[in-house]
């Protein structure tokens, strides 16, 4: 089944995460809306899901690797970009992983689409596990906001290649030499 996407106040935790109770379930939703809450304007609250089809009598024959997730997008500007990340993934068994992630663009000669600079995971067997790591992931990614936005020196530290630096226009009217050369204009 295709990923569904809306904002946190519809994700059906009690359908992705039927082990859980009321409690933790209100957990679970005032921290994913504590992270739409402190988007910016310009980027929507968007959660993605894999849930089994209601309507498939067929259950697939394995769940899907990622369950739940969001991006928060923190810098965009001519092809490259800077976000956080929150996602929770199956493991063996019951268990789970919830991560949180700083991501770049990638600008490899091979385009990946991103890499994750920064990372942190939590894993859990079982509901007030995962209740703990998902809070525990929100409050990473949320303390992550205020941090540098600048994907360059992010992609540098991590030994990754940065974008070419834009060549300057020389008919756009900005000095060439950087406004120092004497002028031609005699008074």
């Amino acid at each position: 089944m295709p990923p569904t996407e809306r904002p946190a106040s519809d994700i059906p935790f009690e359908r992705l995460f039927p082990q859980l109770d009321d409690s933790g379930r209100e957990r679970l939703t005032a921290a994913a809306r504590a992270l739409d809450l402190r988007r910016s304007l310009d980027d929507p609250a968007r959660w993605f899901w894999n849930e089994p089809d209601p309507a498939d009598p067929q259950p697939e024959p394995e769940a899907q690797p990622h369950v739940l997730g969001t991006a928060l997008l923190l810098y965009e500007s001519d092809g490259d970009w800077l976000e956080l990340g929150l996602d929770v993934w199956h493991q063996e068994g019951p268990r789970v992983s919830v991560t949180a992630t700083v991501e770049v663009a990638c600008w490899c000669e091979l385009d990946h689409n991103m890499h994750a600079v920064q990372r942190a995971e939590w894993t859990a067997d079982g509901g007030q596990a995962l209740v703990e790591a998902f809070n525990a992931a929100a409050l990473s990614v949320i303390r992550r906001i205020e941090g540098p936005r600048d994907p360059r020196d992010l992609r540098t530290r991590a030994g990754l290649p940065n974008p070419p630096e834009p060549v300057p226009d020389p008919d756009d009217g900005s000095p060439v030499d950087g406004g120092m050369a004497p002028s031609r204009h005699t008074p």
